[in-house]
């Protein structure tokens, strides 16, 4: 036993090697920063960059990766995912004490992709928040995320934002984190992504965290692999949890690491009234990112599919609304355009497609071309059993089945840069569908088809 554990930490000591040797030793630096803090803080980096003749879409050219150093040592690692234009990224940088310090990019050649142009720097903003400020325990409890290793290098299903919730019960506090990735390479096929979902980003629930009356932390849990809620007994720096993506579908390990990490800035996001899908919505370039993983992994076709592959993601309408569904049924949406008689349906005739969860969520129909909101004539929502009921309980349950339709949001379409246009508004008043029946929503004016 003694020399078994004596071998284990032998390995991993050179896995932690391996990670530190794989740091280049004299990176080039792009640019650095002084900042100084009066009290103990978290500290905050807006990071402008561009590099020009780098695509998300294109392999060979998806990105260039920078190391961010705080008072030289190594922090995080940032994939510039918005290639040749100007954007801020913002990141956490973590605790720092009070005093001086320095914020330092340095370019991760060996993370980079081959064909990524020069990386320009243009701005670097450095912010903190101290105790005394509200937002100070959101940030100093957001977790630190540690790369999937077999996306390390291959530009695959990176974490794009980060948002938490708060929820106060008496003197306790739970801030629970959420992370939205780009892609996810296992798990759900693509094409019930967008039944299902509404989408191909990924959105997680990382990790929840209480705290007492003083703000500490009394204990912790986290989405480990196959969606187990489990106990956080991993390390922290600060108060930061460290975890990693452990699975090819973006669930996480509390008990290693890899040789990347991610501290991207949490924003904070009430969902009480709102589907997560709406955190995208209020960063539109995440749709963009989302179609160009799409189109450069080669899950766009011209061809009907119902696996891996889907249509370009602006041949569809998403829709946002409400629902709850008790006793086995499921909902689904259809629309039919002016001029033609079909209707398009959004679980594409599959039971698994229809959304069977209750609450707020997102949907798509797949429609025959790229069209105007204009052309829609019609859109309906259905309730349906999900398995044919054959025992006497199951009789019983479905029976009792049913679908309570609280609200259609909006209905929207993206335009020819994958950003969302101006959404279609239906009105619903809340309304019971028992199961195998439909309803029409009323359409705003401007769409209906004249008399």
């Amino acid at each position: 036993m003694r020399r078994a554990v004596l071998l284990m930490n032998a390995a991993l000591a050179l896995g932690l090697l391996s990670a530190i040797a794989a740091r280049p030793a004299r990176a080039q630096s792009l640019g650095e920063k002084r900042f100084d803090v009066k009290a103990e803080s978290e500290a905050l980096l807006d990071l402008t960059a561009s590099v020009p003749g780098t695509s998300w879409m294109e392999a060979g050219r998806e990105a260039a990766t920078v190391t961010i150093l705080v008072d030289g040592r190594v922090h995080q690692d940032l994939i510039l995912f918005n290639g040749a234009r100007r954007f801020s990224y913002r990141l956490l940088l973590g605790r720092v004490s009070p005093g001086a310090h320095t914020v330092r990019v340095d370019l991760n050649a060996a993370r980079s992709a081959a064909g990524a142009g020069r990386v320009e720097l243009h701005e670097l903003a450095v912010s903190t928040v101290d105790r005394a400020q509200p937002e100070f325990l959101a940030l100093a409890h957001a977790p630190i995320l540690h790369a999937r290793p077999n996306t390390i290098g291959k530009f695959s299903d990176v974490p794009l934002l980060m948002y938490y919730e708060v929820d106060r019960t008496g003197d306790r506090t739970r801030l629970r984190y959420s992370v939205i990735f780009s892609n996810e390479d296992g798990g759900t096929q693509t094409a019930a992504l967008m039944a299902r979902w509404g989408r191909t980003t990924d959105i997680e629930w990382v990790i929840e965290t209480e705290l007492d009356a003083e703000g500490r932390a009394v204990g912790s849990t986290f989405q480990g692999v196959n969606h187990e809620t489990k106990v956080f007994r991993g390390r922290r720096e600060a108060d930061h949890p460290l975890l990693i993506t452990a699975s090819d579908n973006n669930n996480f390990a509390d008990d290693r690491e890899s040789e990347m990490r991610f501290a991207p800035r949490p924003i904070p996001f009430d969902l009480r009234s709102r589907s997560r899908e709406e955190v995208m919505d209020q960063s539109p370039w995440t749709y963009r990112v989302m179609a160009e993983e799409m189109i450069r992994e080669g899950k766009i076709t011209t061809q009907r599919s119902l696996g891996r592959e889907i249509a370009d993601l602006r041949r569809y309408l998403y829709i946002d609304a409400a629902s709850d569904q008790q006793g086995g049924v499921g909902v689904s949406f259809a629309v039919k355009l002016k001029g033609d008689s079909r209707w398009f349906t959004s679980d594409l005739g599959i039971n698994y497609n229809k959304i069977d969860r209750s609450g707020y969520f997102r949907t798509t129909i797949l429609l025959p071309a790229p069209i105007a909101l204009q052309q829609i004539e019609r859109i309906a929502v259905r309730c349906d059993l999900l398995n044919t009921p054959r025992s006497k309980e199951e009789l019983t349950r479905a029976a009792a089945a049913k679908c309570d339709l609280k609200s259609v949001n909006k209905a929207f379409l993206l335009d020819q840069q994958f950003q969302p246009e101006s959404p279609l508004r239906p009105t619903l008043s809340p309304t019971r569908l028992p199961p195998g029946e439909m309803l029409e929503l009323a359409l705003p004016a401007a769409t209906r088809r004249p008399k």
